[in-house]
């Protein structure tokens, strides 16, 4: 072991009895849990990674009696070599891949459909959004808070949000997880098709069951007709006019219905139980 090593082997000790050294106190509560070999590897790592290694104590992955070499591999040659040596070091060289099956040896079962997903496909890791060794430790390891990790790419998406109408997220009342499950495919994340379920989850009233279904709804989802991050309309509808919404798929109207202008003519006057209704198939009621 090299001198820089075994002089530094008791830095841990001797943080602990300095005042006010709330991180370092904490991290040796969590080490004296840990068995021996953990010890002397956090003690290690510790003489040259002091403050990542005092940032790794406060985190979930610690009190779970995780350890550097856990993520990182065999750390010994790294230790002995004065910083060389073959350990896996998450750079932005490594391969996505390569970075999140790190992670998945652990968290598979509970992100088993993750390299299904839009962001392992647009070769994100799980280090993009979770950072493991930050100095403030927030939920779920975010990079940021949970009201702005995403906007740090879906830029678009939340400009949505300023509009007039919109899902409370401005307000902490909803988050984007709320809706959105970052670690799964495609389908579940764009909410298409059946997974208007999502949307049920607030909106019960709105999902049945109906003798009588409005398809586009059941087959296409809630977002087929409205906005669901933010709209002008107050109804968060696709259209301004609810009539241009509904001629947009509705445009072969029987013929009786060709007095009706979209600038004089609202749809649900008539068609009050547009999301689906027991006694009218047309919705009429």
């Amino acid at each position: 072991m090299p001198a820089r090593v075994r002089k530094k082997r008791s830095w841990l000790s001797f943080k602990a009895l300095g005042a006010g050294a709330l991180a370092a106190s904490a991290f040796v509560l969590l080490v004296a849990a840990r068995t021996s070999p953990q010890i002397k590897e956090a003690e290690t790592c510790g003489s040259c990674h002091e403050a990542t290694v005092e940032a790794f104590g406060l985190t979930p992955h610690a009190a779970a009696a995780a350890s550097c070499t856990a993520c990182h591999g065999q750390v010994l040659q790294h230790a002995e070599e004065g910083g060389k040596g073959n350990i896996f070091a998450f750079r932005s060289s490594d391969l996505p891949t390569d970075k999140s099956g790190r992670c998945l040896v652990c968290h598979a079962k509970d992100t088993p459909r993750y390299l299904a997903g839009p962001h392992h496909k647009a070769s994100l890791d799980c280090t993009t959004c979770h950072a493991i060794h930050a100095e403030e430790v927030r939920p779920a390891l975010l990079v940021t808070s949970p009201d702005k990790y995403c906007s740090l790419c879906h830029q678009d998406i939340f400009a949505e949000f300023k509009l007039n109408e919109r899902h409370r997220l401005q307000e902490g009342i909803l988050f984007c997880t709320t809706c959105h499950d970052p670690h799964e495919p495609t389908t579940r994340e764009r909410l298409g098709g059946f997974q208007q379920q999502q949307c049920l989850k607030c909106h019960a009233d709105k999902g049945g069951p109906f003798i009588y279904e409005h398809e586009a709804s059941r087959v296409e989802g809630c977002s087929v007709c409205h906005e669901v991050h933010g709209s002008p309309n107050r109804h968060m509808l696709k259209f301004q006019n609810g009539a241009d919404l509904c001629f947009s798929c509705h445009a072969a109207a029987p013929a009786w219905h060709s007095g009706f202008t979209p600038e004089k003519t609202n749809c649900l006057t008539c068609h009050t139980a547009i999301h689906g209704s027991n006694l009218s198939r047309l919705f009429l009621k």
